[in-house]
């Protein structure tokens, strides 16, 4: 007894923390009396030099003077020092009572600060991994390091290597102390030998090869010699989805209780890695019953023909979900619904077994309720105005929500080729206003370069051509005379223009300017035109010529056209109609060196001056998701031209029908198919003299004059070599 007291009363006056246990009462015993308030009367903080940190403790501790906190052990000294810890500044923190006058008390809050980082390299790496890895590692210099910092960094390297097939990469930390409680650190990293995957074993499979169920697996692959262009790194991530892929594809084959029995990763002999796993086939079943429950929207019938599978048919458990979820661009059951405004509907589906090899499958459905959409936002176009990414959306406020809309948004967002398609890939953002029914969406875009500057020089027919050009994808004729809009060309509304030149001289010019209104009027009704002037003389030939006796001459040639599209709502709202109204001129005038008579410069074009104006209509449809980089959808035209023949103006009709196809291979390939058919006749029974098709070649062989002819591109044949003979009079 008298040797605790006096200790008890010493720690009393130098300030003892303030921990407490808390005592469960026996039975029987009377409750201890709750311990009364104490007032903090002062806060001191003991570990830091600097007033204005200690400060900061103070305030991040949420203790002030004035307030009223129970001790030994209350709630406030508690959360005070979580949330001095919170700060990652200290490693150890403790609050303590250092003076009491009746029920006034001041607190001291003893920290102990974590060093902080003067620098940190890393070793045994080159310098591209470096800065790559300086990206990621969460160490910033002048911020304290904690041991967790430091071992997460190390885990992030080793992560970092693992990912590139160092599996067995060691990281070591050096810690050097420097002057004022800061710190240097340097990461050993010893990556050792590169470790690729050299076999991958199936144990109990006797439906399917190894072969086969290597093929099922994605990223994990065995290597090859024949595999010159990447190693078969091994990624944890990657191997556990793809023995998911495993168990899909003997689900797509009927193997419905399937399953990975074990499954091990191990180092061989070699240096290599080795996978060996074991799997349970089952047996094969079939699809038996399908019913609905709880449907009331769409019928039976209806349901299950969007759901693809028959009674009798072998069952795949892949194209159950697909149909049913809905998989890429096919909407699925679910997409049913939720293009009818039922975005909470649900399917679950319970598949029982039935004898040996059947399984009847019961949808359990869930319709929800309906909802519209809310309000929709627009975020990340910094250069793009809103109007003109909501006029592209399908979205509407007010109207119904419909999963088929946000998907037809998202592609004509890309059709403008605006905004990067990683960006739109993942769909906008979707909150859920439950009171009002209504579905708000956010459109999160990413602005990209679209605009062209073309500097080139080429040598070919025509001597040295040098071309300057600009195309603006995105401009604004409105603000031209905004100066603050010239960054450095006013942008924004969504307008096309296109100006270009070549010339190598006054020999050869060339000068092109066209515009595009995409909707005018407010409607998609895209309006514009172009203008185009060329000249060339005869001195630029020289000896070139000499073989066919022409001497002096010019070529002068001007265009111009007028067109309106508009888009139609039938038979969907992917078709377009066009007309376009045009005007050329030629005038080919040369002679003979020999005799002085009169002959074309270019024998493309008749001698003189030639005049044609030319009506055209057109039919399009175009369901490409990507202009520049298409993976699914379709283009197709119909066109006719007709050139009247009024006066002396060139007269003929030409038929045109263009298609391509594009089929998605897989996530990152896709097959494409074209084809490309033209026609032209006569209006009068005489022969066209010009503007008739001219087959093979590329645009390489093209570059210099292409007047008088309708190239059509064929690689592996020369320019012109595939029909018609007779091109018109030379």
């Amino acid at each position: 007894m008298r040797t605790w007291l006096p200790a008890l009363f010493l720690a009393l006056l130098l300030g003892a923390p303030l921990v407490g246990v808390a005592q469960t009462p026996s039975a029987g015993s009377t409750p201890a009396p709750a311990r009364p308030p104490y007032v903090v009367e002062d806060i001191q903080v003991r570990g830091v030099e600097d007033a204005q940190t200690r400060q900061f403790v103070i305030q991040s501790s949420g203790l002030s003077t004035g307030q009223e906190i129970t001790l030994p052990a209350g709630d406030a000294v508690g959360q005070a020092i979580r949330s001095i810890y919170d700060l990652r500044m200290f490693s150890d923190v403790a609050i303590h009572r250092a003076e009491q006058s009746g029920s006034n008390v001041t607190l001291i809050i003893d920290v102990t600060p974590e060093p902080t980082l003067a620098a940190y390299d890393l070793q045994g790496i080159d310098g591209g991994d470096r800065e790559d890895l300086k990206k990621k590692i969460p160490l910033l210099r002048g911020s304290p390091v904690r041991p967790s910092d430091v071992e997460r960094s190390k885990q992030i390297i080793k992560s970092f290597y693992e990912d590139e097939g160092y599996l067995r990469t060691e990281v070591d930390v050096e810690r050097t102390t420097t002057q004022g409680n800061r710190v240097r650190l340097t990461f050993n990293v010893d990556r050792k030998e590169e470790i690729e995957v050299e076999r991958i074993r199936f144990l109990g499979n006797e439906k399917f090869d190894d072969g086969d169920l290597r093929g099922a697996m994605d990223k994990t692959r065995e290597n090859r010699w024949w595999r010159i262009w990447k190693g078969e790194k091994f990624k944890r991530d990657a191997y556990e989805k793809d023995l998911d892929r495993v168990i899909d594809h003997y689900r797509e084959h009927g193997y419905y209780d399937a399953q990975i029995v074990q499954d091990s990763v191990y180092y061989m002999g070699d240096g290599g890695l080795g996978i060996d796993v074991t799997v349970r086939e089952g047996n094969r079943y079939y699809v038996g019953d399908i019913t609905w429950e709880g449907n009331s929207i769409y019928p039976d019938r209806v349901l299950s023909q969007q759901l693809g599978l028959s009674e009798g048919e072998v069952y795949n458990g892949k194209a159950l979900d697909e149909n049913l979820y809905g998989s890429g661009r096919q909407s699925g059951v679910l997409g049913l619904y939720m293009d009818r405004g039922y975005m909470r509907a649900d399917v679950q589906p319970t598949v029982r077994v039935v004898g040996e090899d059947s399984l009847d499958i019961t949808m359990d459905v869930r319709e929800g309720e309906v909802y519209n959409f809310g309000d929709i936002e627009i975020t990340g176009n910094t250069k793009t105005k809103d109007y003109v990414v909501r006029r592209e959306l399908y979205t509407v406020p007010g109207d119904r929500f419909s999963r088929s809309a946000i998907q037809e948004s998202i592609r004509r967002l890309n059709q403008l080729d605006y905004f990067s398609q990683e960006s739109l890939s993942g769909g906008p953002d979707i909150s859920v206003d439950q009171e009002k029914k209504e579905a708000n969406v956010t459109y999160s875009v990413e602005e990209v370069g679209s605009d062209q500057l073309q500097l080139s020089g080429t040598f070919g027919q025509f001597g040295l051509v040098l071309q300057l050009g600009f195309q603006f994808n995105n401009f604004s004729a409105q603000n031209l005379f905004e100066g603050d809009a010239w960054r450095p060309l006013p942008s924004g509304d969504g307008q096309k223009l296109s100006v270009n030149v070549r010339t190598n001289g006054t020999f050869y010019q060339n000068y092109s300017l066209s515009f595009t209104e995409p909707w005018f009027g407010g409607s998609p009704t895209p309006v514009g035109g172009s203008v185009s002037y060329s000249k060339y003389t005869r001195s630029i030939f020289g000896g070139r010529r000499a073989s066919r006796g022409i001497e002096g001459g010019r070529f002068q040639n001007a265009s111009a056209n007028l067109f309106v599209r508009q888009r139609l709502n039938w038979p969907d709202d992917k078709f377009m109609v066009g007309s376009r109204v045009g005007f050329q001129l030629y005038d080919n005038r040369g002679r003979d060196a020999q005799t002085g008579e009169r002959r074309p410069l270019f024998t493309s074009v008749p001698y003189g001056t030639n005049q044609s104006v030319t009506f055209r209509q057109s039919l399009s449809r175009n369901s490409v998701d990507n202009p520049t980089f298409p993976r699914t959808g379709s283009r197709v035209s119909l066109s006719v031209e007709v050139a009247p023949p009024i006066g002396d103006l060139v007269q003929y009709h030409k038929w045109r029908f263009n298609s391509s196809w594009n089929v998605p291979i897989g996530d990152n390939f896709s097959f494409g198919m074209g084809t490309n058919f033209g026609y032209i006749g006569s209006i009068t029974g005489e022969p066209v003299r010009f503007e008739t098709f001219e087959v093979g070649g590329t645009p390489f062989d093209y570059q210099g004059a292409t007047f008088g002819t309708d190239p059509v591109f064929m690689r592996g044949y020369p320019r012109g070599v595939i029909g018609p003979l007779n091109r018109g009079p030379g």
